[in-house]
């Protein structure tokens, strides 16, 4: 078995983190994403001129 010398397995360490940092980031995108769209939906469903006043009678 070979060894990596040590300037190459810390920029192979650093790649690696840099690619998981770059995952984190677009998840916690991803999830703002969802996010505004979700408080946009409710915005519009409370806008809603029908529905306001429901009569339910058993």
């Amino acid at each position: 078995m070979t060894t990596v010398p040590a300037g190459i397995a810390a920029q192979a360490a650093i790649t690696q983190q840099n690619v998981a940092l770059s995952v984190i980031k677009q998840n916690a995108q991803a999830d703002q994403a969802i996010a505004a769209i979700l408080a946009e939906s409710a915005e519009t469903v409370a806008a809603a001129t029908r529905g306001n006043n429901v009569n339910i009678r058993v």
